[in-house]
């Protein structure tokens, strides 16, 4: 089993991506929690089909982390792009195999680096992040994460109508990525895959009034 988790906007501050959304959908996306040892915390809101959107950013309550920041959020560039807004750094999918789907990966030349245990109140689960902190193909290639076995998480979350419609991966590695998924036996028809020089990820989510707004653009 494999499918669409949850889509993550990153921000300079929790604040400030919170005040994103809601600017653009009219929502206000409540605070989820901390993540212990990783330098970061988050806002969270349900989509649809058991799928979410997570708000993240450093958090300011913590010491830094001893290893850089999940989704490349330490970065020079990532740091800059973030001057201009919040933007969507990546998306994940989550499986029922997390060390079987990462060798499909290393298999099509994408490193997740390894699985690593993580924490967020009394949520525990597994993803697969680098040790450098990067994403591959700029956040085109999907982060993998393991969830318990039982409900999906987005089941218990605030949920205010918000659903997501259509993810957007423009990338120069568009056919390696398209092939990985057939590798993985991937689909999912609100995701398309385009071959543009400039990378770009952008969702587009129906508010609850029926407007259809993009974040990420």
């Amino acid at each position: 089993m494999i499918a669409l988790d949850h889509i993550g906007l990153a921000a300079t501050t929790l604040e400030q991506g919170i005040a994103y959304v809601f600017e653009r959908t009219g929502i206000t996306v409540p605070l989820g929690g901390a993540h212990p040892g990783k330098g970061t915390h988050n806002a969270l809101t349900a989509t649809g089909d058991s799928s979410y959107l997570e708000i993240i950013a450093p958090d300011p309550s913590q010491a830094e982390p001893e290893f850089p920041r999940m989704f490349d959020q330490d970065s020079t560039a990532t740091k800059a792009a973030l001057m201009d807004g919040p933007r969507i750094q990546t998306y994940l999918l989550r499986t029922d195999n997390i060390e079987r789907d990462m060798a499909i990966y290393r298999e099509h030349g994408f490193d997740l680096g390894q699985s690593v245990s993580a924490a967020r109140g009394a949520l525990r689960w597994q993803i697969a992040l680098r040790p450098d902190g990067k994403l591959n193909a700029q956040g085109a290639v999907p982060v993998l994460l393991q969830w318990p076995d039982g409900p999906h998480v987005s089941d218990g979350m605030d949920n205010q109508g918000l659903r997501l419609q259509n993810l957007t991966l423009r990338t120069p590695q568009a056919a390696k990525i398209s092939a990985l998924f057939a590798a993985l036996g991937f689909h999912d028809t609100r995701i398309s895959v385009t071959q543009d020089a400039t990378p770009l990820i952008t969702a587009t989510y129906q508010t609850p009034n029926g407007q259809l707004v993009t974040l990420g653009d």
